[in-house]
């Protein structure tokens, strides 16, 4: 009996000791999660890191990398996956030294195999298929690995492979162990394109993919082990971003006003000052985004040469530029963008009414004649644009109908030039930013007869074709040489009214003030990727 009641007295002593000491002590203090929602205007079109070519870029900046990185303002390279890298005196084989102690987000380590299947795929994919942007890769003839990091690219003919390497397209190094992942029977299989587009994710980058809703939201969270961490030296990153798809510009100012939104991506320009006014910060990025109007040449009446021309000598560029873009972009030339390898100044059809009036005569069109142009919907400018250049024509007998489409359906449309080109519009606006930081890039992409994924004016010219071929062969041995034959295909363009360029964007990127964006989170080349990994979360 003295037993039980001893037994018991203990336990009841034990039970008030802890009830105290849960009084006594404070609760332990969580620490508030740095989370950072950034306001995007597009759904995200895919993230395989092989095949992707479009908006999906926005996802693999974050969470995939490539061997460099390069800044086209400041003409430098920084290290990313390799760390250094040299060529032959003739550039047709070139070595990438990789960095060491790297590891995928699923825990594979990096290596040098994981560099030759990324390439390699991309490159195959691009041969068999026609589709992503593995034709950067068109030189490798055979990725060899040396040793686990070091690898050797063997070409048939000189390449600029730095640059290449540094592409923000086709250029994303994967894990292997992506294949078992898949249950893909090669790298060339399917299944894998699939996996990844499911929102799985082999990436080493400083984000991982947590959820993916490509119309809607995709959720990206720190990845602790990653390689750069120390380098960047970054204790406020965010350890989670939260990508919003909205594609009306009115939702995003919505947002910010709410709270709901850290950083805009495309608010309207009207609103700027307002949101300013607020509390706000704006980013101003120049950048290599353009806005191309290419001309069906393969439909009357835009096959005629002379009818192309009347209508851009309709078109004042400043004039139109202002009331669409309020000031935030420079006067398109030519078609590569200010500041870029290849650029030509004043390469501009300036408004001339007499001048437009001549060509029309010259081109044998009997007015009035009624001609389409297409555009993206949920672009605000190009609506802006469209409703000018249709005021514009309507003074010499054109009749301009509208046809806004969302951008898959753009895409598909405009695509469609090279089978039905009579039902295809006569004009077409896109925009673009650049895959590697060469004139080759807007120059076959879009121009090549080789090229159907871009080419909406459906130009095919040999001479042209040679032109940009060459000059791309001849960018390892001879750069200057190989300028010039660019500006000579674009030349070319010009003189034959294919397409214009009408602008060059500067994105405003409107954030809280709980945010610090240094110049080193954004880059001109890969337009809407903010990389996280440098913004600083105020707690």
């Amino acid at each position: 009996m003295r037993g039980r009641l001893v037994l018991a007295i203990v336990i009841l002593v034990i039970v008030v000791a802890a009830a105290s000491l849960y009084i006594v002590l404070p609760p332990r203090e969580s620490i508030p999660r740095r989370i950072v929602v950034y306001a995007y205007n597009d759904k995200i079109t895919g993230i395989d890191p092989s095949i992707e070519d479009d908006t999906g870029l926005v996802i693999l900046g974050l969470v995939y990398e490539p061997l460099l990185y390069y800044n086209p303002l400041k003409n430098e390279f920084k290290p990313a996956l390799a760390v250094n890298w040299s060529s032959n005196e003739d550039g047709t084989e070139w070595v990438f030294h990789l960095r060491q102690g790297v590891k995928f987000h699923d825990g594979t380590p990096f290596n040098a195999t994981a560099v030759k299947i990324s390439v390699e795929r991309a490159r195959d994919i691009y041969r068999e298929t026609g589709r992503g942007l593995g034709y950067i890769w068109d030189a490798v003839e055979e990725v060899q690995v040396l040793d686990e990091y070091t690898v050797k690219f063997k070409l048939n003919y000189p390449q600029r492979l730095d640059m290449i390497a540094a592409a923000s397209y086709a250029a994303y190094i994967f894990s292997p162990s992506v294949l078992e992942k898949s249950s893909a029977s090669s790298y060339m299989d399917e299944a894998l394109e699939k996996w990844f587009n499911n929102g799985n994710d082999g990436g080493s980058g400083p984000y991982m993919i947590v959820s993916y809703r490509p119309d809607a939201e995709v959720r990206l969270k720190k990845f602790d082990e990653w390689w750069g961490w120390g380098i960047v030296n970054n204790p406020d990153a965010p350890d989670e971003i939260i990508i919003k798809i909205l594609t009306e510009p009115q939702s995003q100012y919505n947002g910010l006003i709410a709270g709901e939104i850290d950083i805009a991506s495309s608010v309207p320009r009207d609103n700027i000052g307002d949101l300013v006014n607020r509390g706000f910060k704006v980013f101003n990025l120049t950048t290599y985004h353009n806005y191309i109007m290419f001309f069906n040449t393969k439909r009357y009446p835009t096959n005629i040469t002379e009818f192309r021309k009347a209508v851009l000598y309709m078109i004042n560029l400043d004039e139109a530029m202002q009331l669409a873009m309020k000031g935030y972009a420079l006067k398109g030339s030519g078609i590569i963008p200010h500041s870029f390898p290849g650029h030509i100044d004043n390469l501009v059809h300036d408004y001339n009414v007499e001048e437009a009036l001549r060509y029309l005569n010259q081109s044998g069109v009997t007015t009035p004649v009624t001609i389409e142009i297409l555009y993206q919907v949920d672009y605000e400018e190009l609506k802006i644009f469209a409703e000018y250049l249709q005021s514009r024509l309507r003074e010499i007998g054109v009749n301009l109908v509208l046809n806004p489409q969302p951008w898959s359906q753009l895409k598909d449309i405009a695509k469609g030039i090279w089978e039905h080109p009579e039902t295809t519009p006569h004009i077409i606006i896109a925009d673009w930013w650049p895959t590697i930081p060469s004139p080759y890039d807007y120059l076959y992409t879009m121009f090549h007869s080789e090229s159907k994924e871009w080419n909406f004016a459906g130009y095919e010219d040999p001479e042209f074709d040679n032109l940009v071929d060459t000059a791309f062969e001849r960018e390892g041995s001879n750069y200057t040489d190989a300028i010039n034959l660019y500006r000579e295909a674009q030349l070319k363009l010009y003189n034959e009214a294919i397409a214009v360029n009408l602008w060059d964007e500067v994105k405003p990127f409107i954030y809280s003030g709980k945010l610090e964006i240094p110049e080193e989170a954004m880059n001109p080349l890969y337009m809407y990727v903010v990389f996280f990994q440098y913004v600083k979360v105020k707690a």
